[in-house]
């Protein structure tokens, strides 16, 4: 596919983040248009943005607009840079991650603690405003939606 003027042909230094598409290798009026946008960190999780988003100009600032960490994702920690709801990257997200198991394992094999801890991360998720979709016990994969961050 064609870059765009004075776009790399290879991935800059998003400290750590995954990208897909590769933004990088977009022209601009691809920019414009990403469908299903995914960021995310590899063996902590992921963020796929639903629908279409504007990526012109996002590329550069990821590293600061979102942060993928063991056990939680943060888009906009500088809240005085978040657009309104609905652009850039403040809309509607699946977020997945991994390894989000319960700090002491004791007894944690036992199904009745299993499904209370479930419970339990799919009442935080709700207190967060966000919509439980899953936690798996086993390896601690939690899934959830959020309407905006």
């Amino acid at each position: 596919q064609p870059r765009g003027p004075g776009r790399p042909a290879s991935p800059p230094d998003l400290h750590g983040l995954f990208v897909e598409p590769k933004l990088w290798l977009l022209c601009e009026d691809e920019l414009s248009c990403v469908s299903d946008l995914q960021l995310g960190r590899a063996g902590i999780g992921h963020v796929t943005f639903h629908g279409v988003t504007d990526c012109r100009g996002l590329l550069e600032e990821l590293p600061r607009i979102i942060v993928v960490q063991k056990g939680e994702v943060i888009v906009y920690p500088d809240q005085s840079c978040k657009p309104e709801r609905g652009l850039g990257l403040n809309k509607a997200a699946s977020i997945v991650l991994y390894g989000c198991m319960p700090k002491s394992m004791d007894r944690f094999s036992e199904p009745a603690v299993r499904r209370k801890y479930r419970q339990r991360v799919a009442e935080m998720t709700e207190a967060k405003g966000a919509v439980f979709e899953d936690y798996n016990c086993d390896d601690g994969t939690w899934k959830f939606r959020v309407g905006h961050f």
